[in-house]
């Protein structure tokens, strides 16, 4: 049995930070957590995606000094690890002046905090000369929020993260924790369902939406999972090439069947075609609370009762593309009561780094190093 300073299970967005930041602080630590979803459990990561949303600037001052702390870390763990997962390609904000009745207006704000931003008011289209492919609502203003803006590819972010803890001597273990319990002289004992055994003298436990579903917590911890839909839409390589350099989106659209949407440029996606991705909530989300429920939710066919209703946005927002093909896949959101991540120490020596309430990808380096200054002594927020 190996014995570690930390044991960090997950190694998702969180989790892969936290084991980074613990390495680099000298503890011996093991990642523990399978890297593919055909493992024991059959559960893909909610991480499990190819890009995410990102900018410096956060109307919840809560949130405000993680996401700095994150962003302005992204090239210097790509410099020092050799894998790029961030492109600053800027971001566009699109809302009714006042809100939608739903949602306050976003854009005041940003003209505040993005000084260096552009804004179009509604019926001016000056934003249309230089995004031309783009097309929005007369009725909403428009906020260009120019680099750091961008989006980070989530799956390199984590395989930058975890070269780093293997080059501080960190362990890496593809494997899925079957049990944490306390060890009989202090510390904690971690079984995985392979029968490997090891025991460290904390642990963190960083496993997303499934925290409170594999037994792992003393009790549960306080948060809720929310399903979430994304449509994919396939563009020739020609047109991949000529959009590369869009901005990501933030469309506050008129609340109906969808709402809050986010949008990538063309992506490369592992099947070697390019994909422009859109999320948003819907009408149809539920809020699963056990492992049944989510594992159903994942390995369910999403496509016809989701593309009916998120195609017809994505179309809306590229009039003049000719998609090539359209699918549809299953996300999950974890959240809190007090929307911000929950950073926690729920027994001695035993730390919970979960819910990023949809947002949590932007500033996981940042959320991971207050989990690992948690378990160093400190205190995270």
């Amino acid at each position: 049995m190996r014995t570690f300073d930390v044991a960090v299970v997950g190694r998702g967005l969180f989790g892969s930070a936290a084991a980074r930041h613990l390495a680099d602080a000298g503890c011996s630590v093991a990642a523990i957590g399978p890297t593919t979803d055909d493992g024991p459990t059959g559960m893909p990561s909610s991480h499990d995606d190819e890009a995410r949303l990102t900018r410096r600037v956060d109307a919840d001052e809560r949130w405000a000094p993680f996401t700095e702390r994150a962003v302005d870390a992204y090239r210097t763990i790509e410099q020092r690890s050799g894998i790029d997962f961030y492109r600053p390609v800027g971001g566009l904000t699109a809302a009714r002046p006042g809100g939608d009745g739903k949602n306050g207006d976003p854009i005041p704000f940003l003209v505040e905090h993005s000084p260096h931003g552009d804004v179009w008011e509604p019926g001016n289209r000056g934003w249309k000369a230089r995004w031309p492919m783009l097309e929005f609502p007369a009725t909403h203003a428009i906020h260009h929020d120019p680099a750091p803006a961008g989006f980070i590819r989530p799956k390199r972010m984590i395989a930058a993260q975890e070269a780093l803890t293997a080059e501080a001597d960190g362990h890496l273990v593809d494997d899925t924790v079957a049990s944490v319990t306390p060890a009989t002289g202090g510390g904690y004992r971690i079984e995985t369902t392979t029968g490997a055994m090891f025991e460290a003298e904390r642990v963190v436990i960083a496993t997303g939406a499934f925290a409170n579903v594999h037994g792992l917590l003393p009790k549960p911890a306080a948060i809720t999972v929310k399903t979430e839909i994304v449509v994919l839409g396939e563009v020739s390589d020609a047109d991949a090439e000529r959009l590369a350099d869009y901005p990501t989106v933030l469309h506050q659209i008129d609340p109906g069947r969808i709402d809050d949407i986010y949008m990538t440029p063309p992506l490369r996606f592992p099947d070697g075609r390019h994909w422009v991705k859109l999320g948003a909530n819907t009408e149809l989300d539920t809020w699963p609370t056990s492992l049944e429920e989510m594992r159903s939710w994942f390995a369910s066919d999403t496509d016809p009762d989701h593309l009916p209703i998120l195609q017809p946005a994505l179309r809306a927002l590229w009039p003049e593309i000719e998609f090539v093909s359209f699918r549809t896949k299953p996300c999950i959101v974890t959240y809190t009561p007090d929307h911000i991540p929950l950073i926690e120490e729920v027994a001695p020596g035993l730390v919970v780094a979960t819910a990023g309430n949809g947002s949590g990808a932007k500033g996981a380096d940042a959320w991971g190093a207050a989990a690992a200054e948690l378990v160093l002594g400190g205190s995270p927020i």
